[in-house]
């Protein structure tokens, strides 16, 4: 068996893809998904009942029953390219065996949190499908990438843009030599890193566990034994910054709060709205007025073991001694924005009064993703936001 492997994917028809598929909820207000399920009710938002397991379950039953989606009849991979703007990334849709990712064959760099997971089981195990893949990215391998792009001439099955701005096009491989060709080199490969999913792969072990106790004639070759993964080339991934915001000023008046940071950070005043261009630089906006922040002096070489992530130097120089911020998983006066808001969305939380002051940091680095998966070892929360990322339901994987 393969690290990484073909599956028949259960997928929506062309002129349901569309509508039928969705982006990460982070782009989706109340009223715009309150919008979405009055205007489309195949889309995967209806399968995604949390309250009503019963009718989630009868609604994705009933969209195979119609045909909104249908199963392949011949084992596939998926080349699935994103396009935004400017950024392009092209992965490969497989499956892959769960049993890789306990003996770090895929390596993940992320806290698991029990309830969030739980969440993700029941869902997946109420669907007996996994509906969105896991975003892994894998050393580049010229040989698989010069493949990639010579499938990529041909008409695409899919060529759409999403409810994330972004454009969403898909391929199928299914000719058997060169099935094979991909399995072998994901075999040469044999290392991918979990790049978005954590919490839904933990839900997939999970499941796979009890699915196993539950068939007394459990070979290891059933489906619940592997999972659905997307995976794109390290060169390829984007990572934007993960902003933050902070409620209140900890009994500083303003003029005393600038006083106090520039004890440790060169604080200058900018014209305009500004984005950190290098690490180790900080964004500041209060007052409606933007600061450039710089440490006086370079923190010591790997304070916090393993390396000095913006994130860290951050909340150890100021959000912690200087605003009283403790635990960021668990601390309500501190809270976090995703790049693809922008600059202008701090400055709206922060206009409005929902927050006093807000961070703009460099970008995470995926050398140092791999650095701390390599080690075993947690990233601090809310740390990386890879955009864009793949669709729920574009294809989806049953474990029938």
């Amino acid at each position: 068996m393969y690290f990484i492997n073909p599956f028949k994917g259960l997928r929506p028809t062309k002129e349901n893809a569309s509508s039928v598929t969705i982006a990460s909820t982070d782009h989706l207000s109340e009223d715009m998904k309150k919008d979405l399920l009055k205007r489309n009710p195949w889309n995967y938002l209806n399968v995604f009942n949390e309250e009503d397991k019963k009718k989630s379950k009868e609604k994705f039953e009933l969209m195979k029953e119609k045909s909104i989606i249908v199963k392949d009849e011949n084992l596939s991979f998926y080349l699935y390219r994103i396009s935004k703007e400017n950024f392009k990334q092209v992965g490969i849709v497989g499956t892959a065996k769960l049993a890789a990712y306990d003996n770090l064959h895929i390596r993940g760099h992320e806290e698991i949190f029990f309830e969030r997971s739980q969440k993700r089981m029941k869902q997946m195990d109420n669907l007996n499908a996994q509906i969105g893949p896991i975003y892994a990215v894998y050393p580049d391998n010229k040989l698989l990438n010069d493949l990639v792009e010579k499938e990529l001439v041909n008409p695409p099955i899919y060529s759409f843009e999403g409810m994330d701005k972004s454009k969403h096009e898909m391929w199928l491989v299914n000719i058997e030599k060169k099935v094979l060709k991909i399995c072998d080199l994901f075999n040469s490969i044999n290392r991918i890193y979990i790049a978005d999913g954590h919490h839904r792969m933990d839900a997939l072990l999970k499941l796979s566990k009890i699915k196993q106790h539950q068939n007394p004639n459990h070979s290891g070759k059933e489906a619940y034994n592997f999972f659905m993964i997307a995976m794109f080339p390290t060169s390829q991934a984007r990572i934007l910054d993960y902003n933050r915001l902070i409620k209140d000023l900890y009994g500083y008046s303003h003029k005393d709060f600038i006083k106090e940071i520039k004890k440790k950070f060169n604080v200058q005043k900018k014209n305009s709205s500004f984005k950190p261009k290098k690490s180790q630089v900080f964004g500041m906006y209060i007052e409606k007025q933007w600061y450039s922040l710089e440490l006086k002096e370079k923190p010591h070489q790997n304070l916090f073991h393993i390396i000095n992530l913006d994130i860290n130097l951050l909340h150890y120089y100021l959000l912690e001694p200087t605003l009283g911020i403790g635990d960021p998983r668990y601390d309500n006066r501190i809270d976090f924005l995703a790049g693809f808001h922008g600059l202008e969305g701090i400055e709206k939380k922060v206009d409005s009064g929902e927050a006093k002051v807000g961070f703009a940091l460099f970008p995470t680095q995926i050398k140092n993703i791999i650095s701390f998966a390599d080690k075993k070892l947690n990233m601090p929360p809310k740390s990386t936001w890879f955009d864009p990322k793949p669709l729920d339901g574009i294809v989806a994987y049953d474990f029938e």
